[in-house]
């Protein structure tokens, strides 16, 4: 490490440097306090071993103070309270068990019904889908007859005018050629 000279130093300690170039380096806030819980925490963290034999020696010695008496009541007591909330819990379980079985068979039933309602739904929506679609098949083959139909008839009158048309024209040009041949004999005699 560097030695600074704080009176070399410039305004830039917040950004870490000195003027002549070494880093500075920001020294932590003050440390809080640890609360008297944490130090407790702390001791119990760092010396099991030994927070274990304190608190049999305390529970010894309080039991040593204790008449007999008192002491087989209380530890009696504890053993019903115990039995009964071991029952109490036995009991509770079972019933939280069925519900949750009932709970369950009740959830298969409703998705079973669901299963088969989208079923029956699915269903339904094919048999209209065929439906709909055998209904336009039909639709457009209709309308391509009708079509086929119109076009043979516009055909068939334009084929006739065709013909008329052609006919009317072999008779003209007939006549034109007559004319033309009468004129010719006409000229030559």
């Amino acid at each position: 490490m560097s030695k600074i000279d704080p009176s070399n130093q410039t305004g830039s300690a917040a950004t870490g440097t000195s003027a002549q170039g070494a880093n500075v380096v920001a020294l932590p806030a003050k440390v809080a306090e640890p609360t008297p819980s944490e130090k407790v925490v702390a001791f119990v963290k760092r010396h099991p071993v030994l927070t274990i034999a304190g608190g049999v020696a305390i529970g010894v010695a309080v039991s040593a103070l204790l008449p007999r008496r008192f002491s087989r009541r209380v530890v009696a007591r504890t053993l019903d309270f115990a039995e009964a909330a071991g029952t109490a819990s036995v009991v509770l379980g079972r019933r939280a068990g069925d519900k949750a079985h009932d709970v369950g068979i009740d959830a298969r039933k409703q998705a079973s019904r669901l299963a088969d309602r989208a079923e029956k739904a699915s269903d339904l929506a094919v048999l209209n889908l065929e439906k709909y679609g055998l209904a336009a098949v039909a639709t457009v083959s209709a309308l391509g007859r009708a079509t086929a139909r119109r076009a043979s008839r516009l055909g068939d009158a334009a084929a006739d005018t065709a013909n008329r048309i052609g006919d009317a024209a072999s008779v003209r040009s007939n006549k034109v050629l007559h004319m033309a041949e009468d004129l010719r004999k006409r000229v030559k005699s």
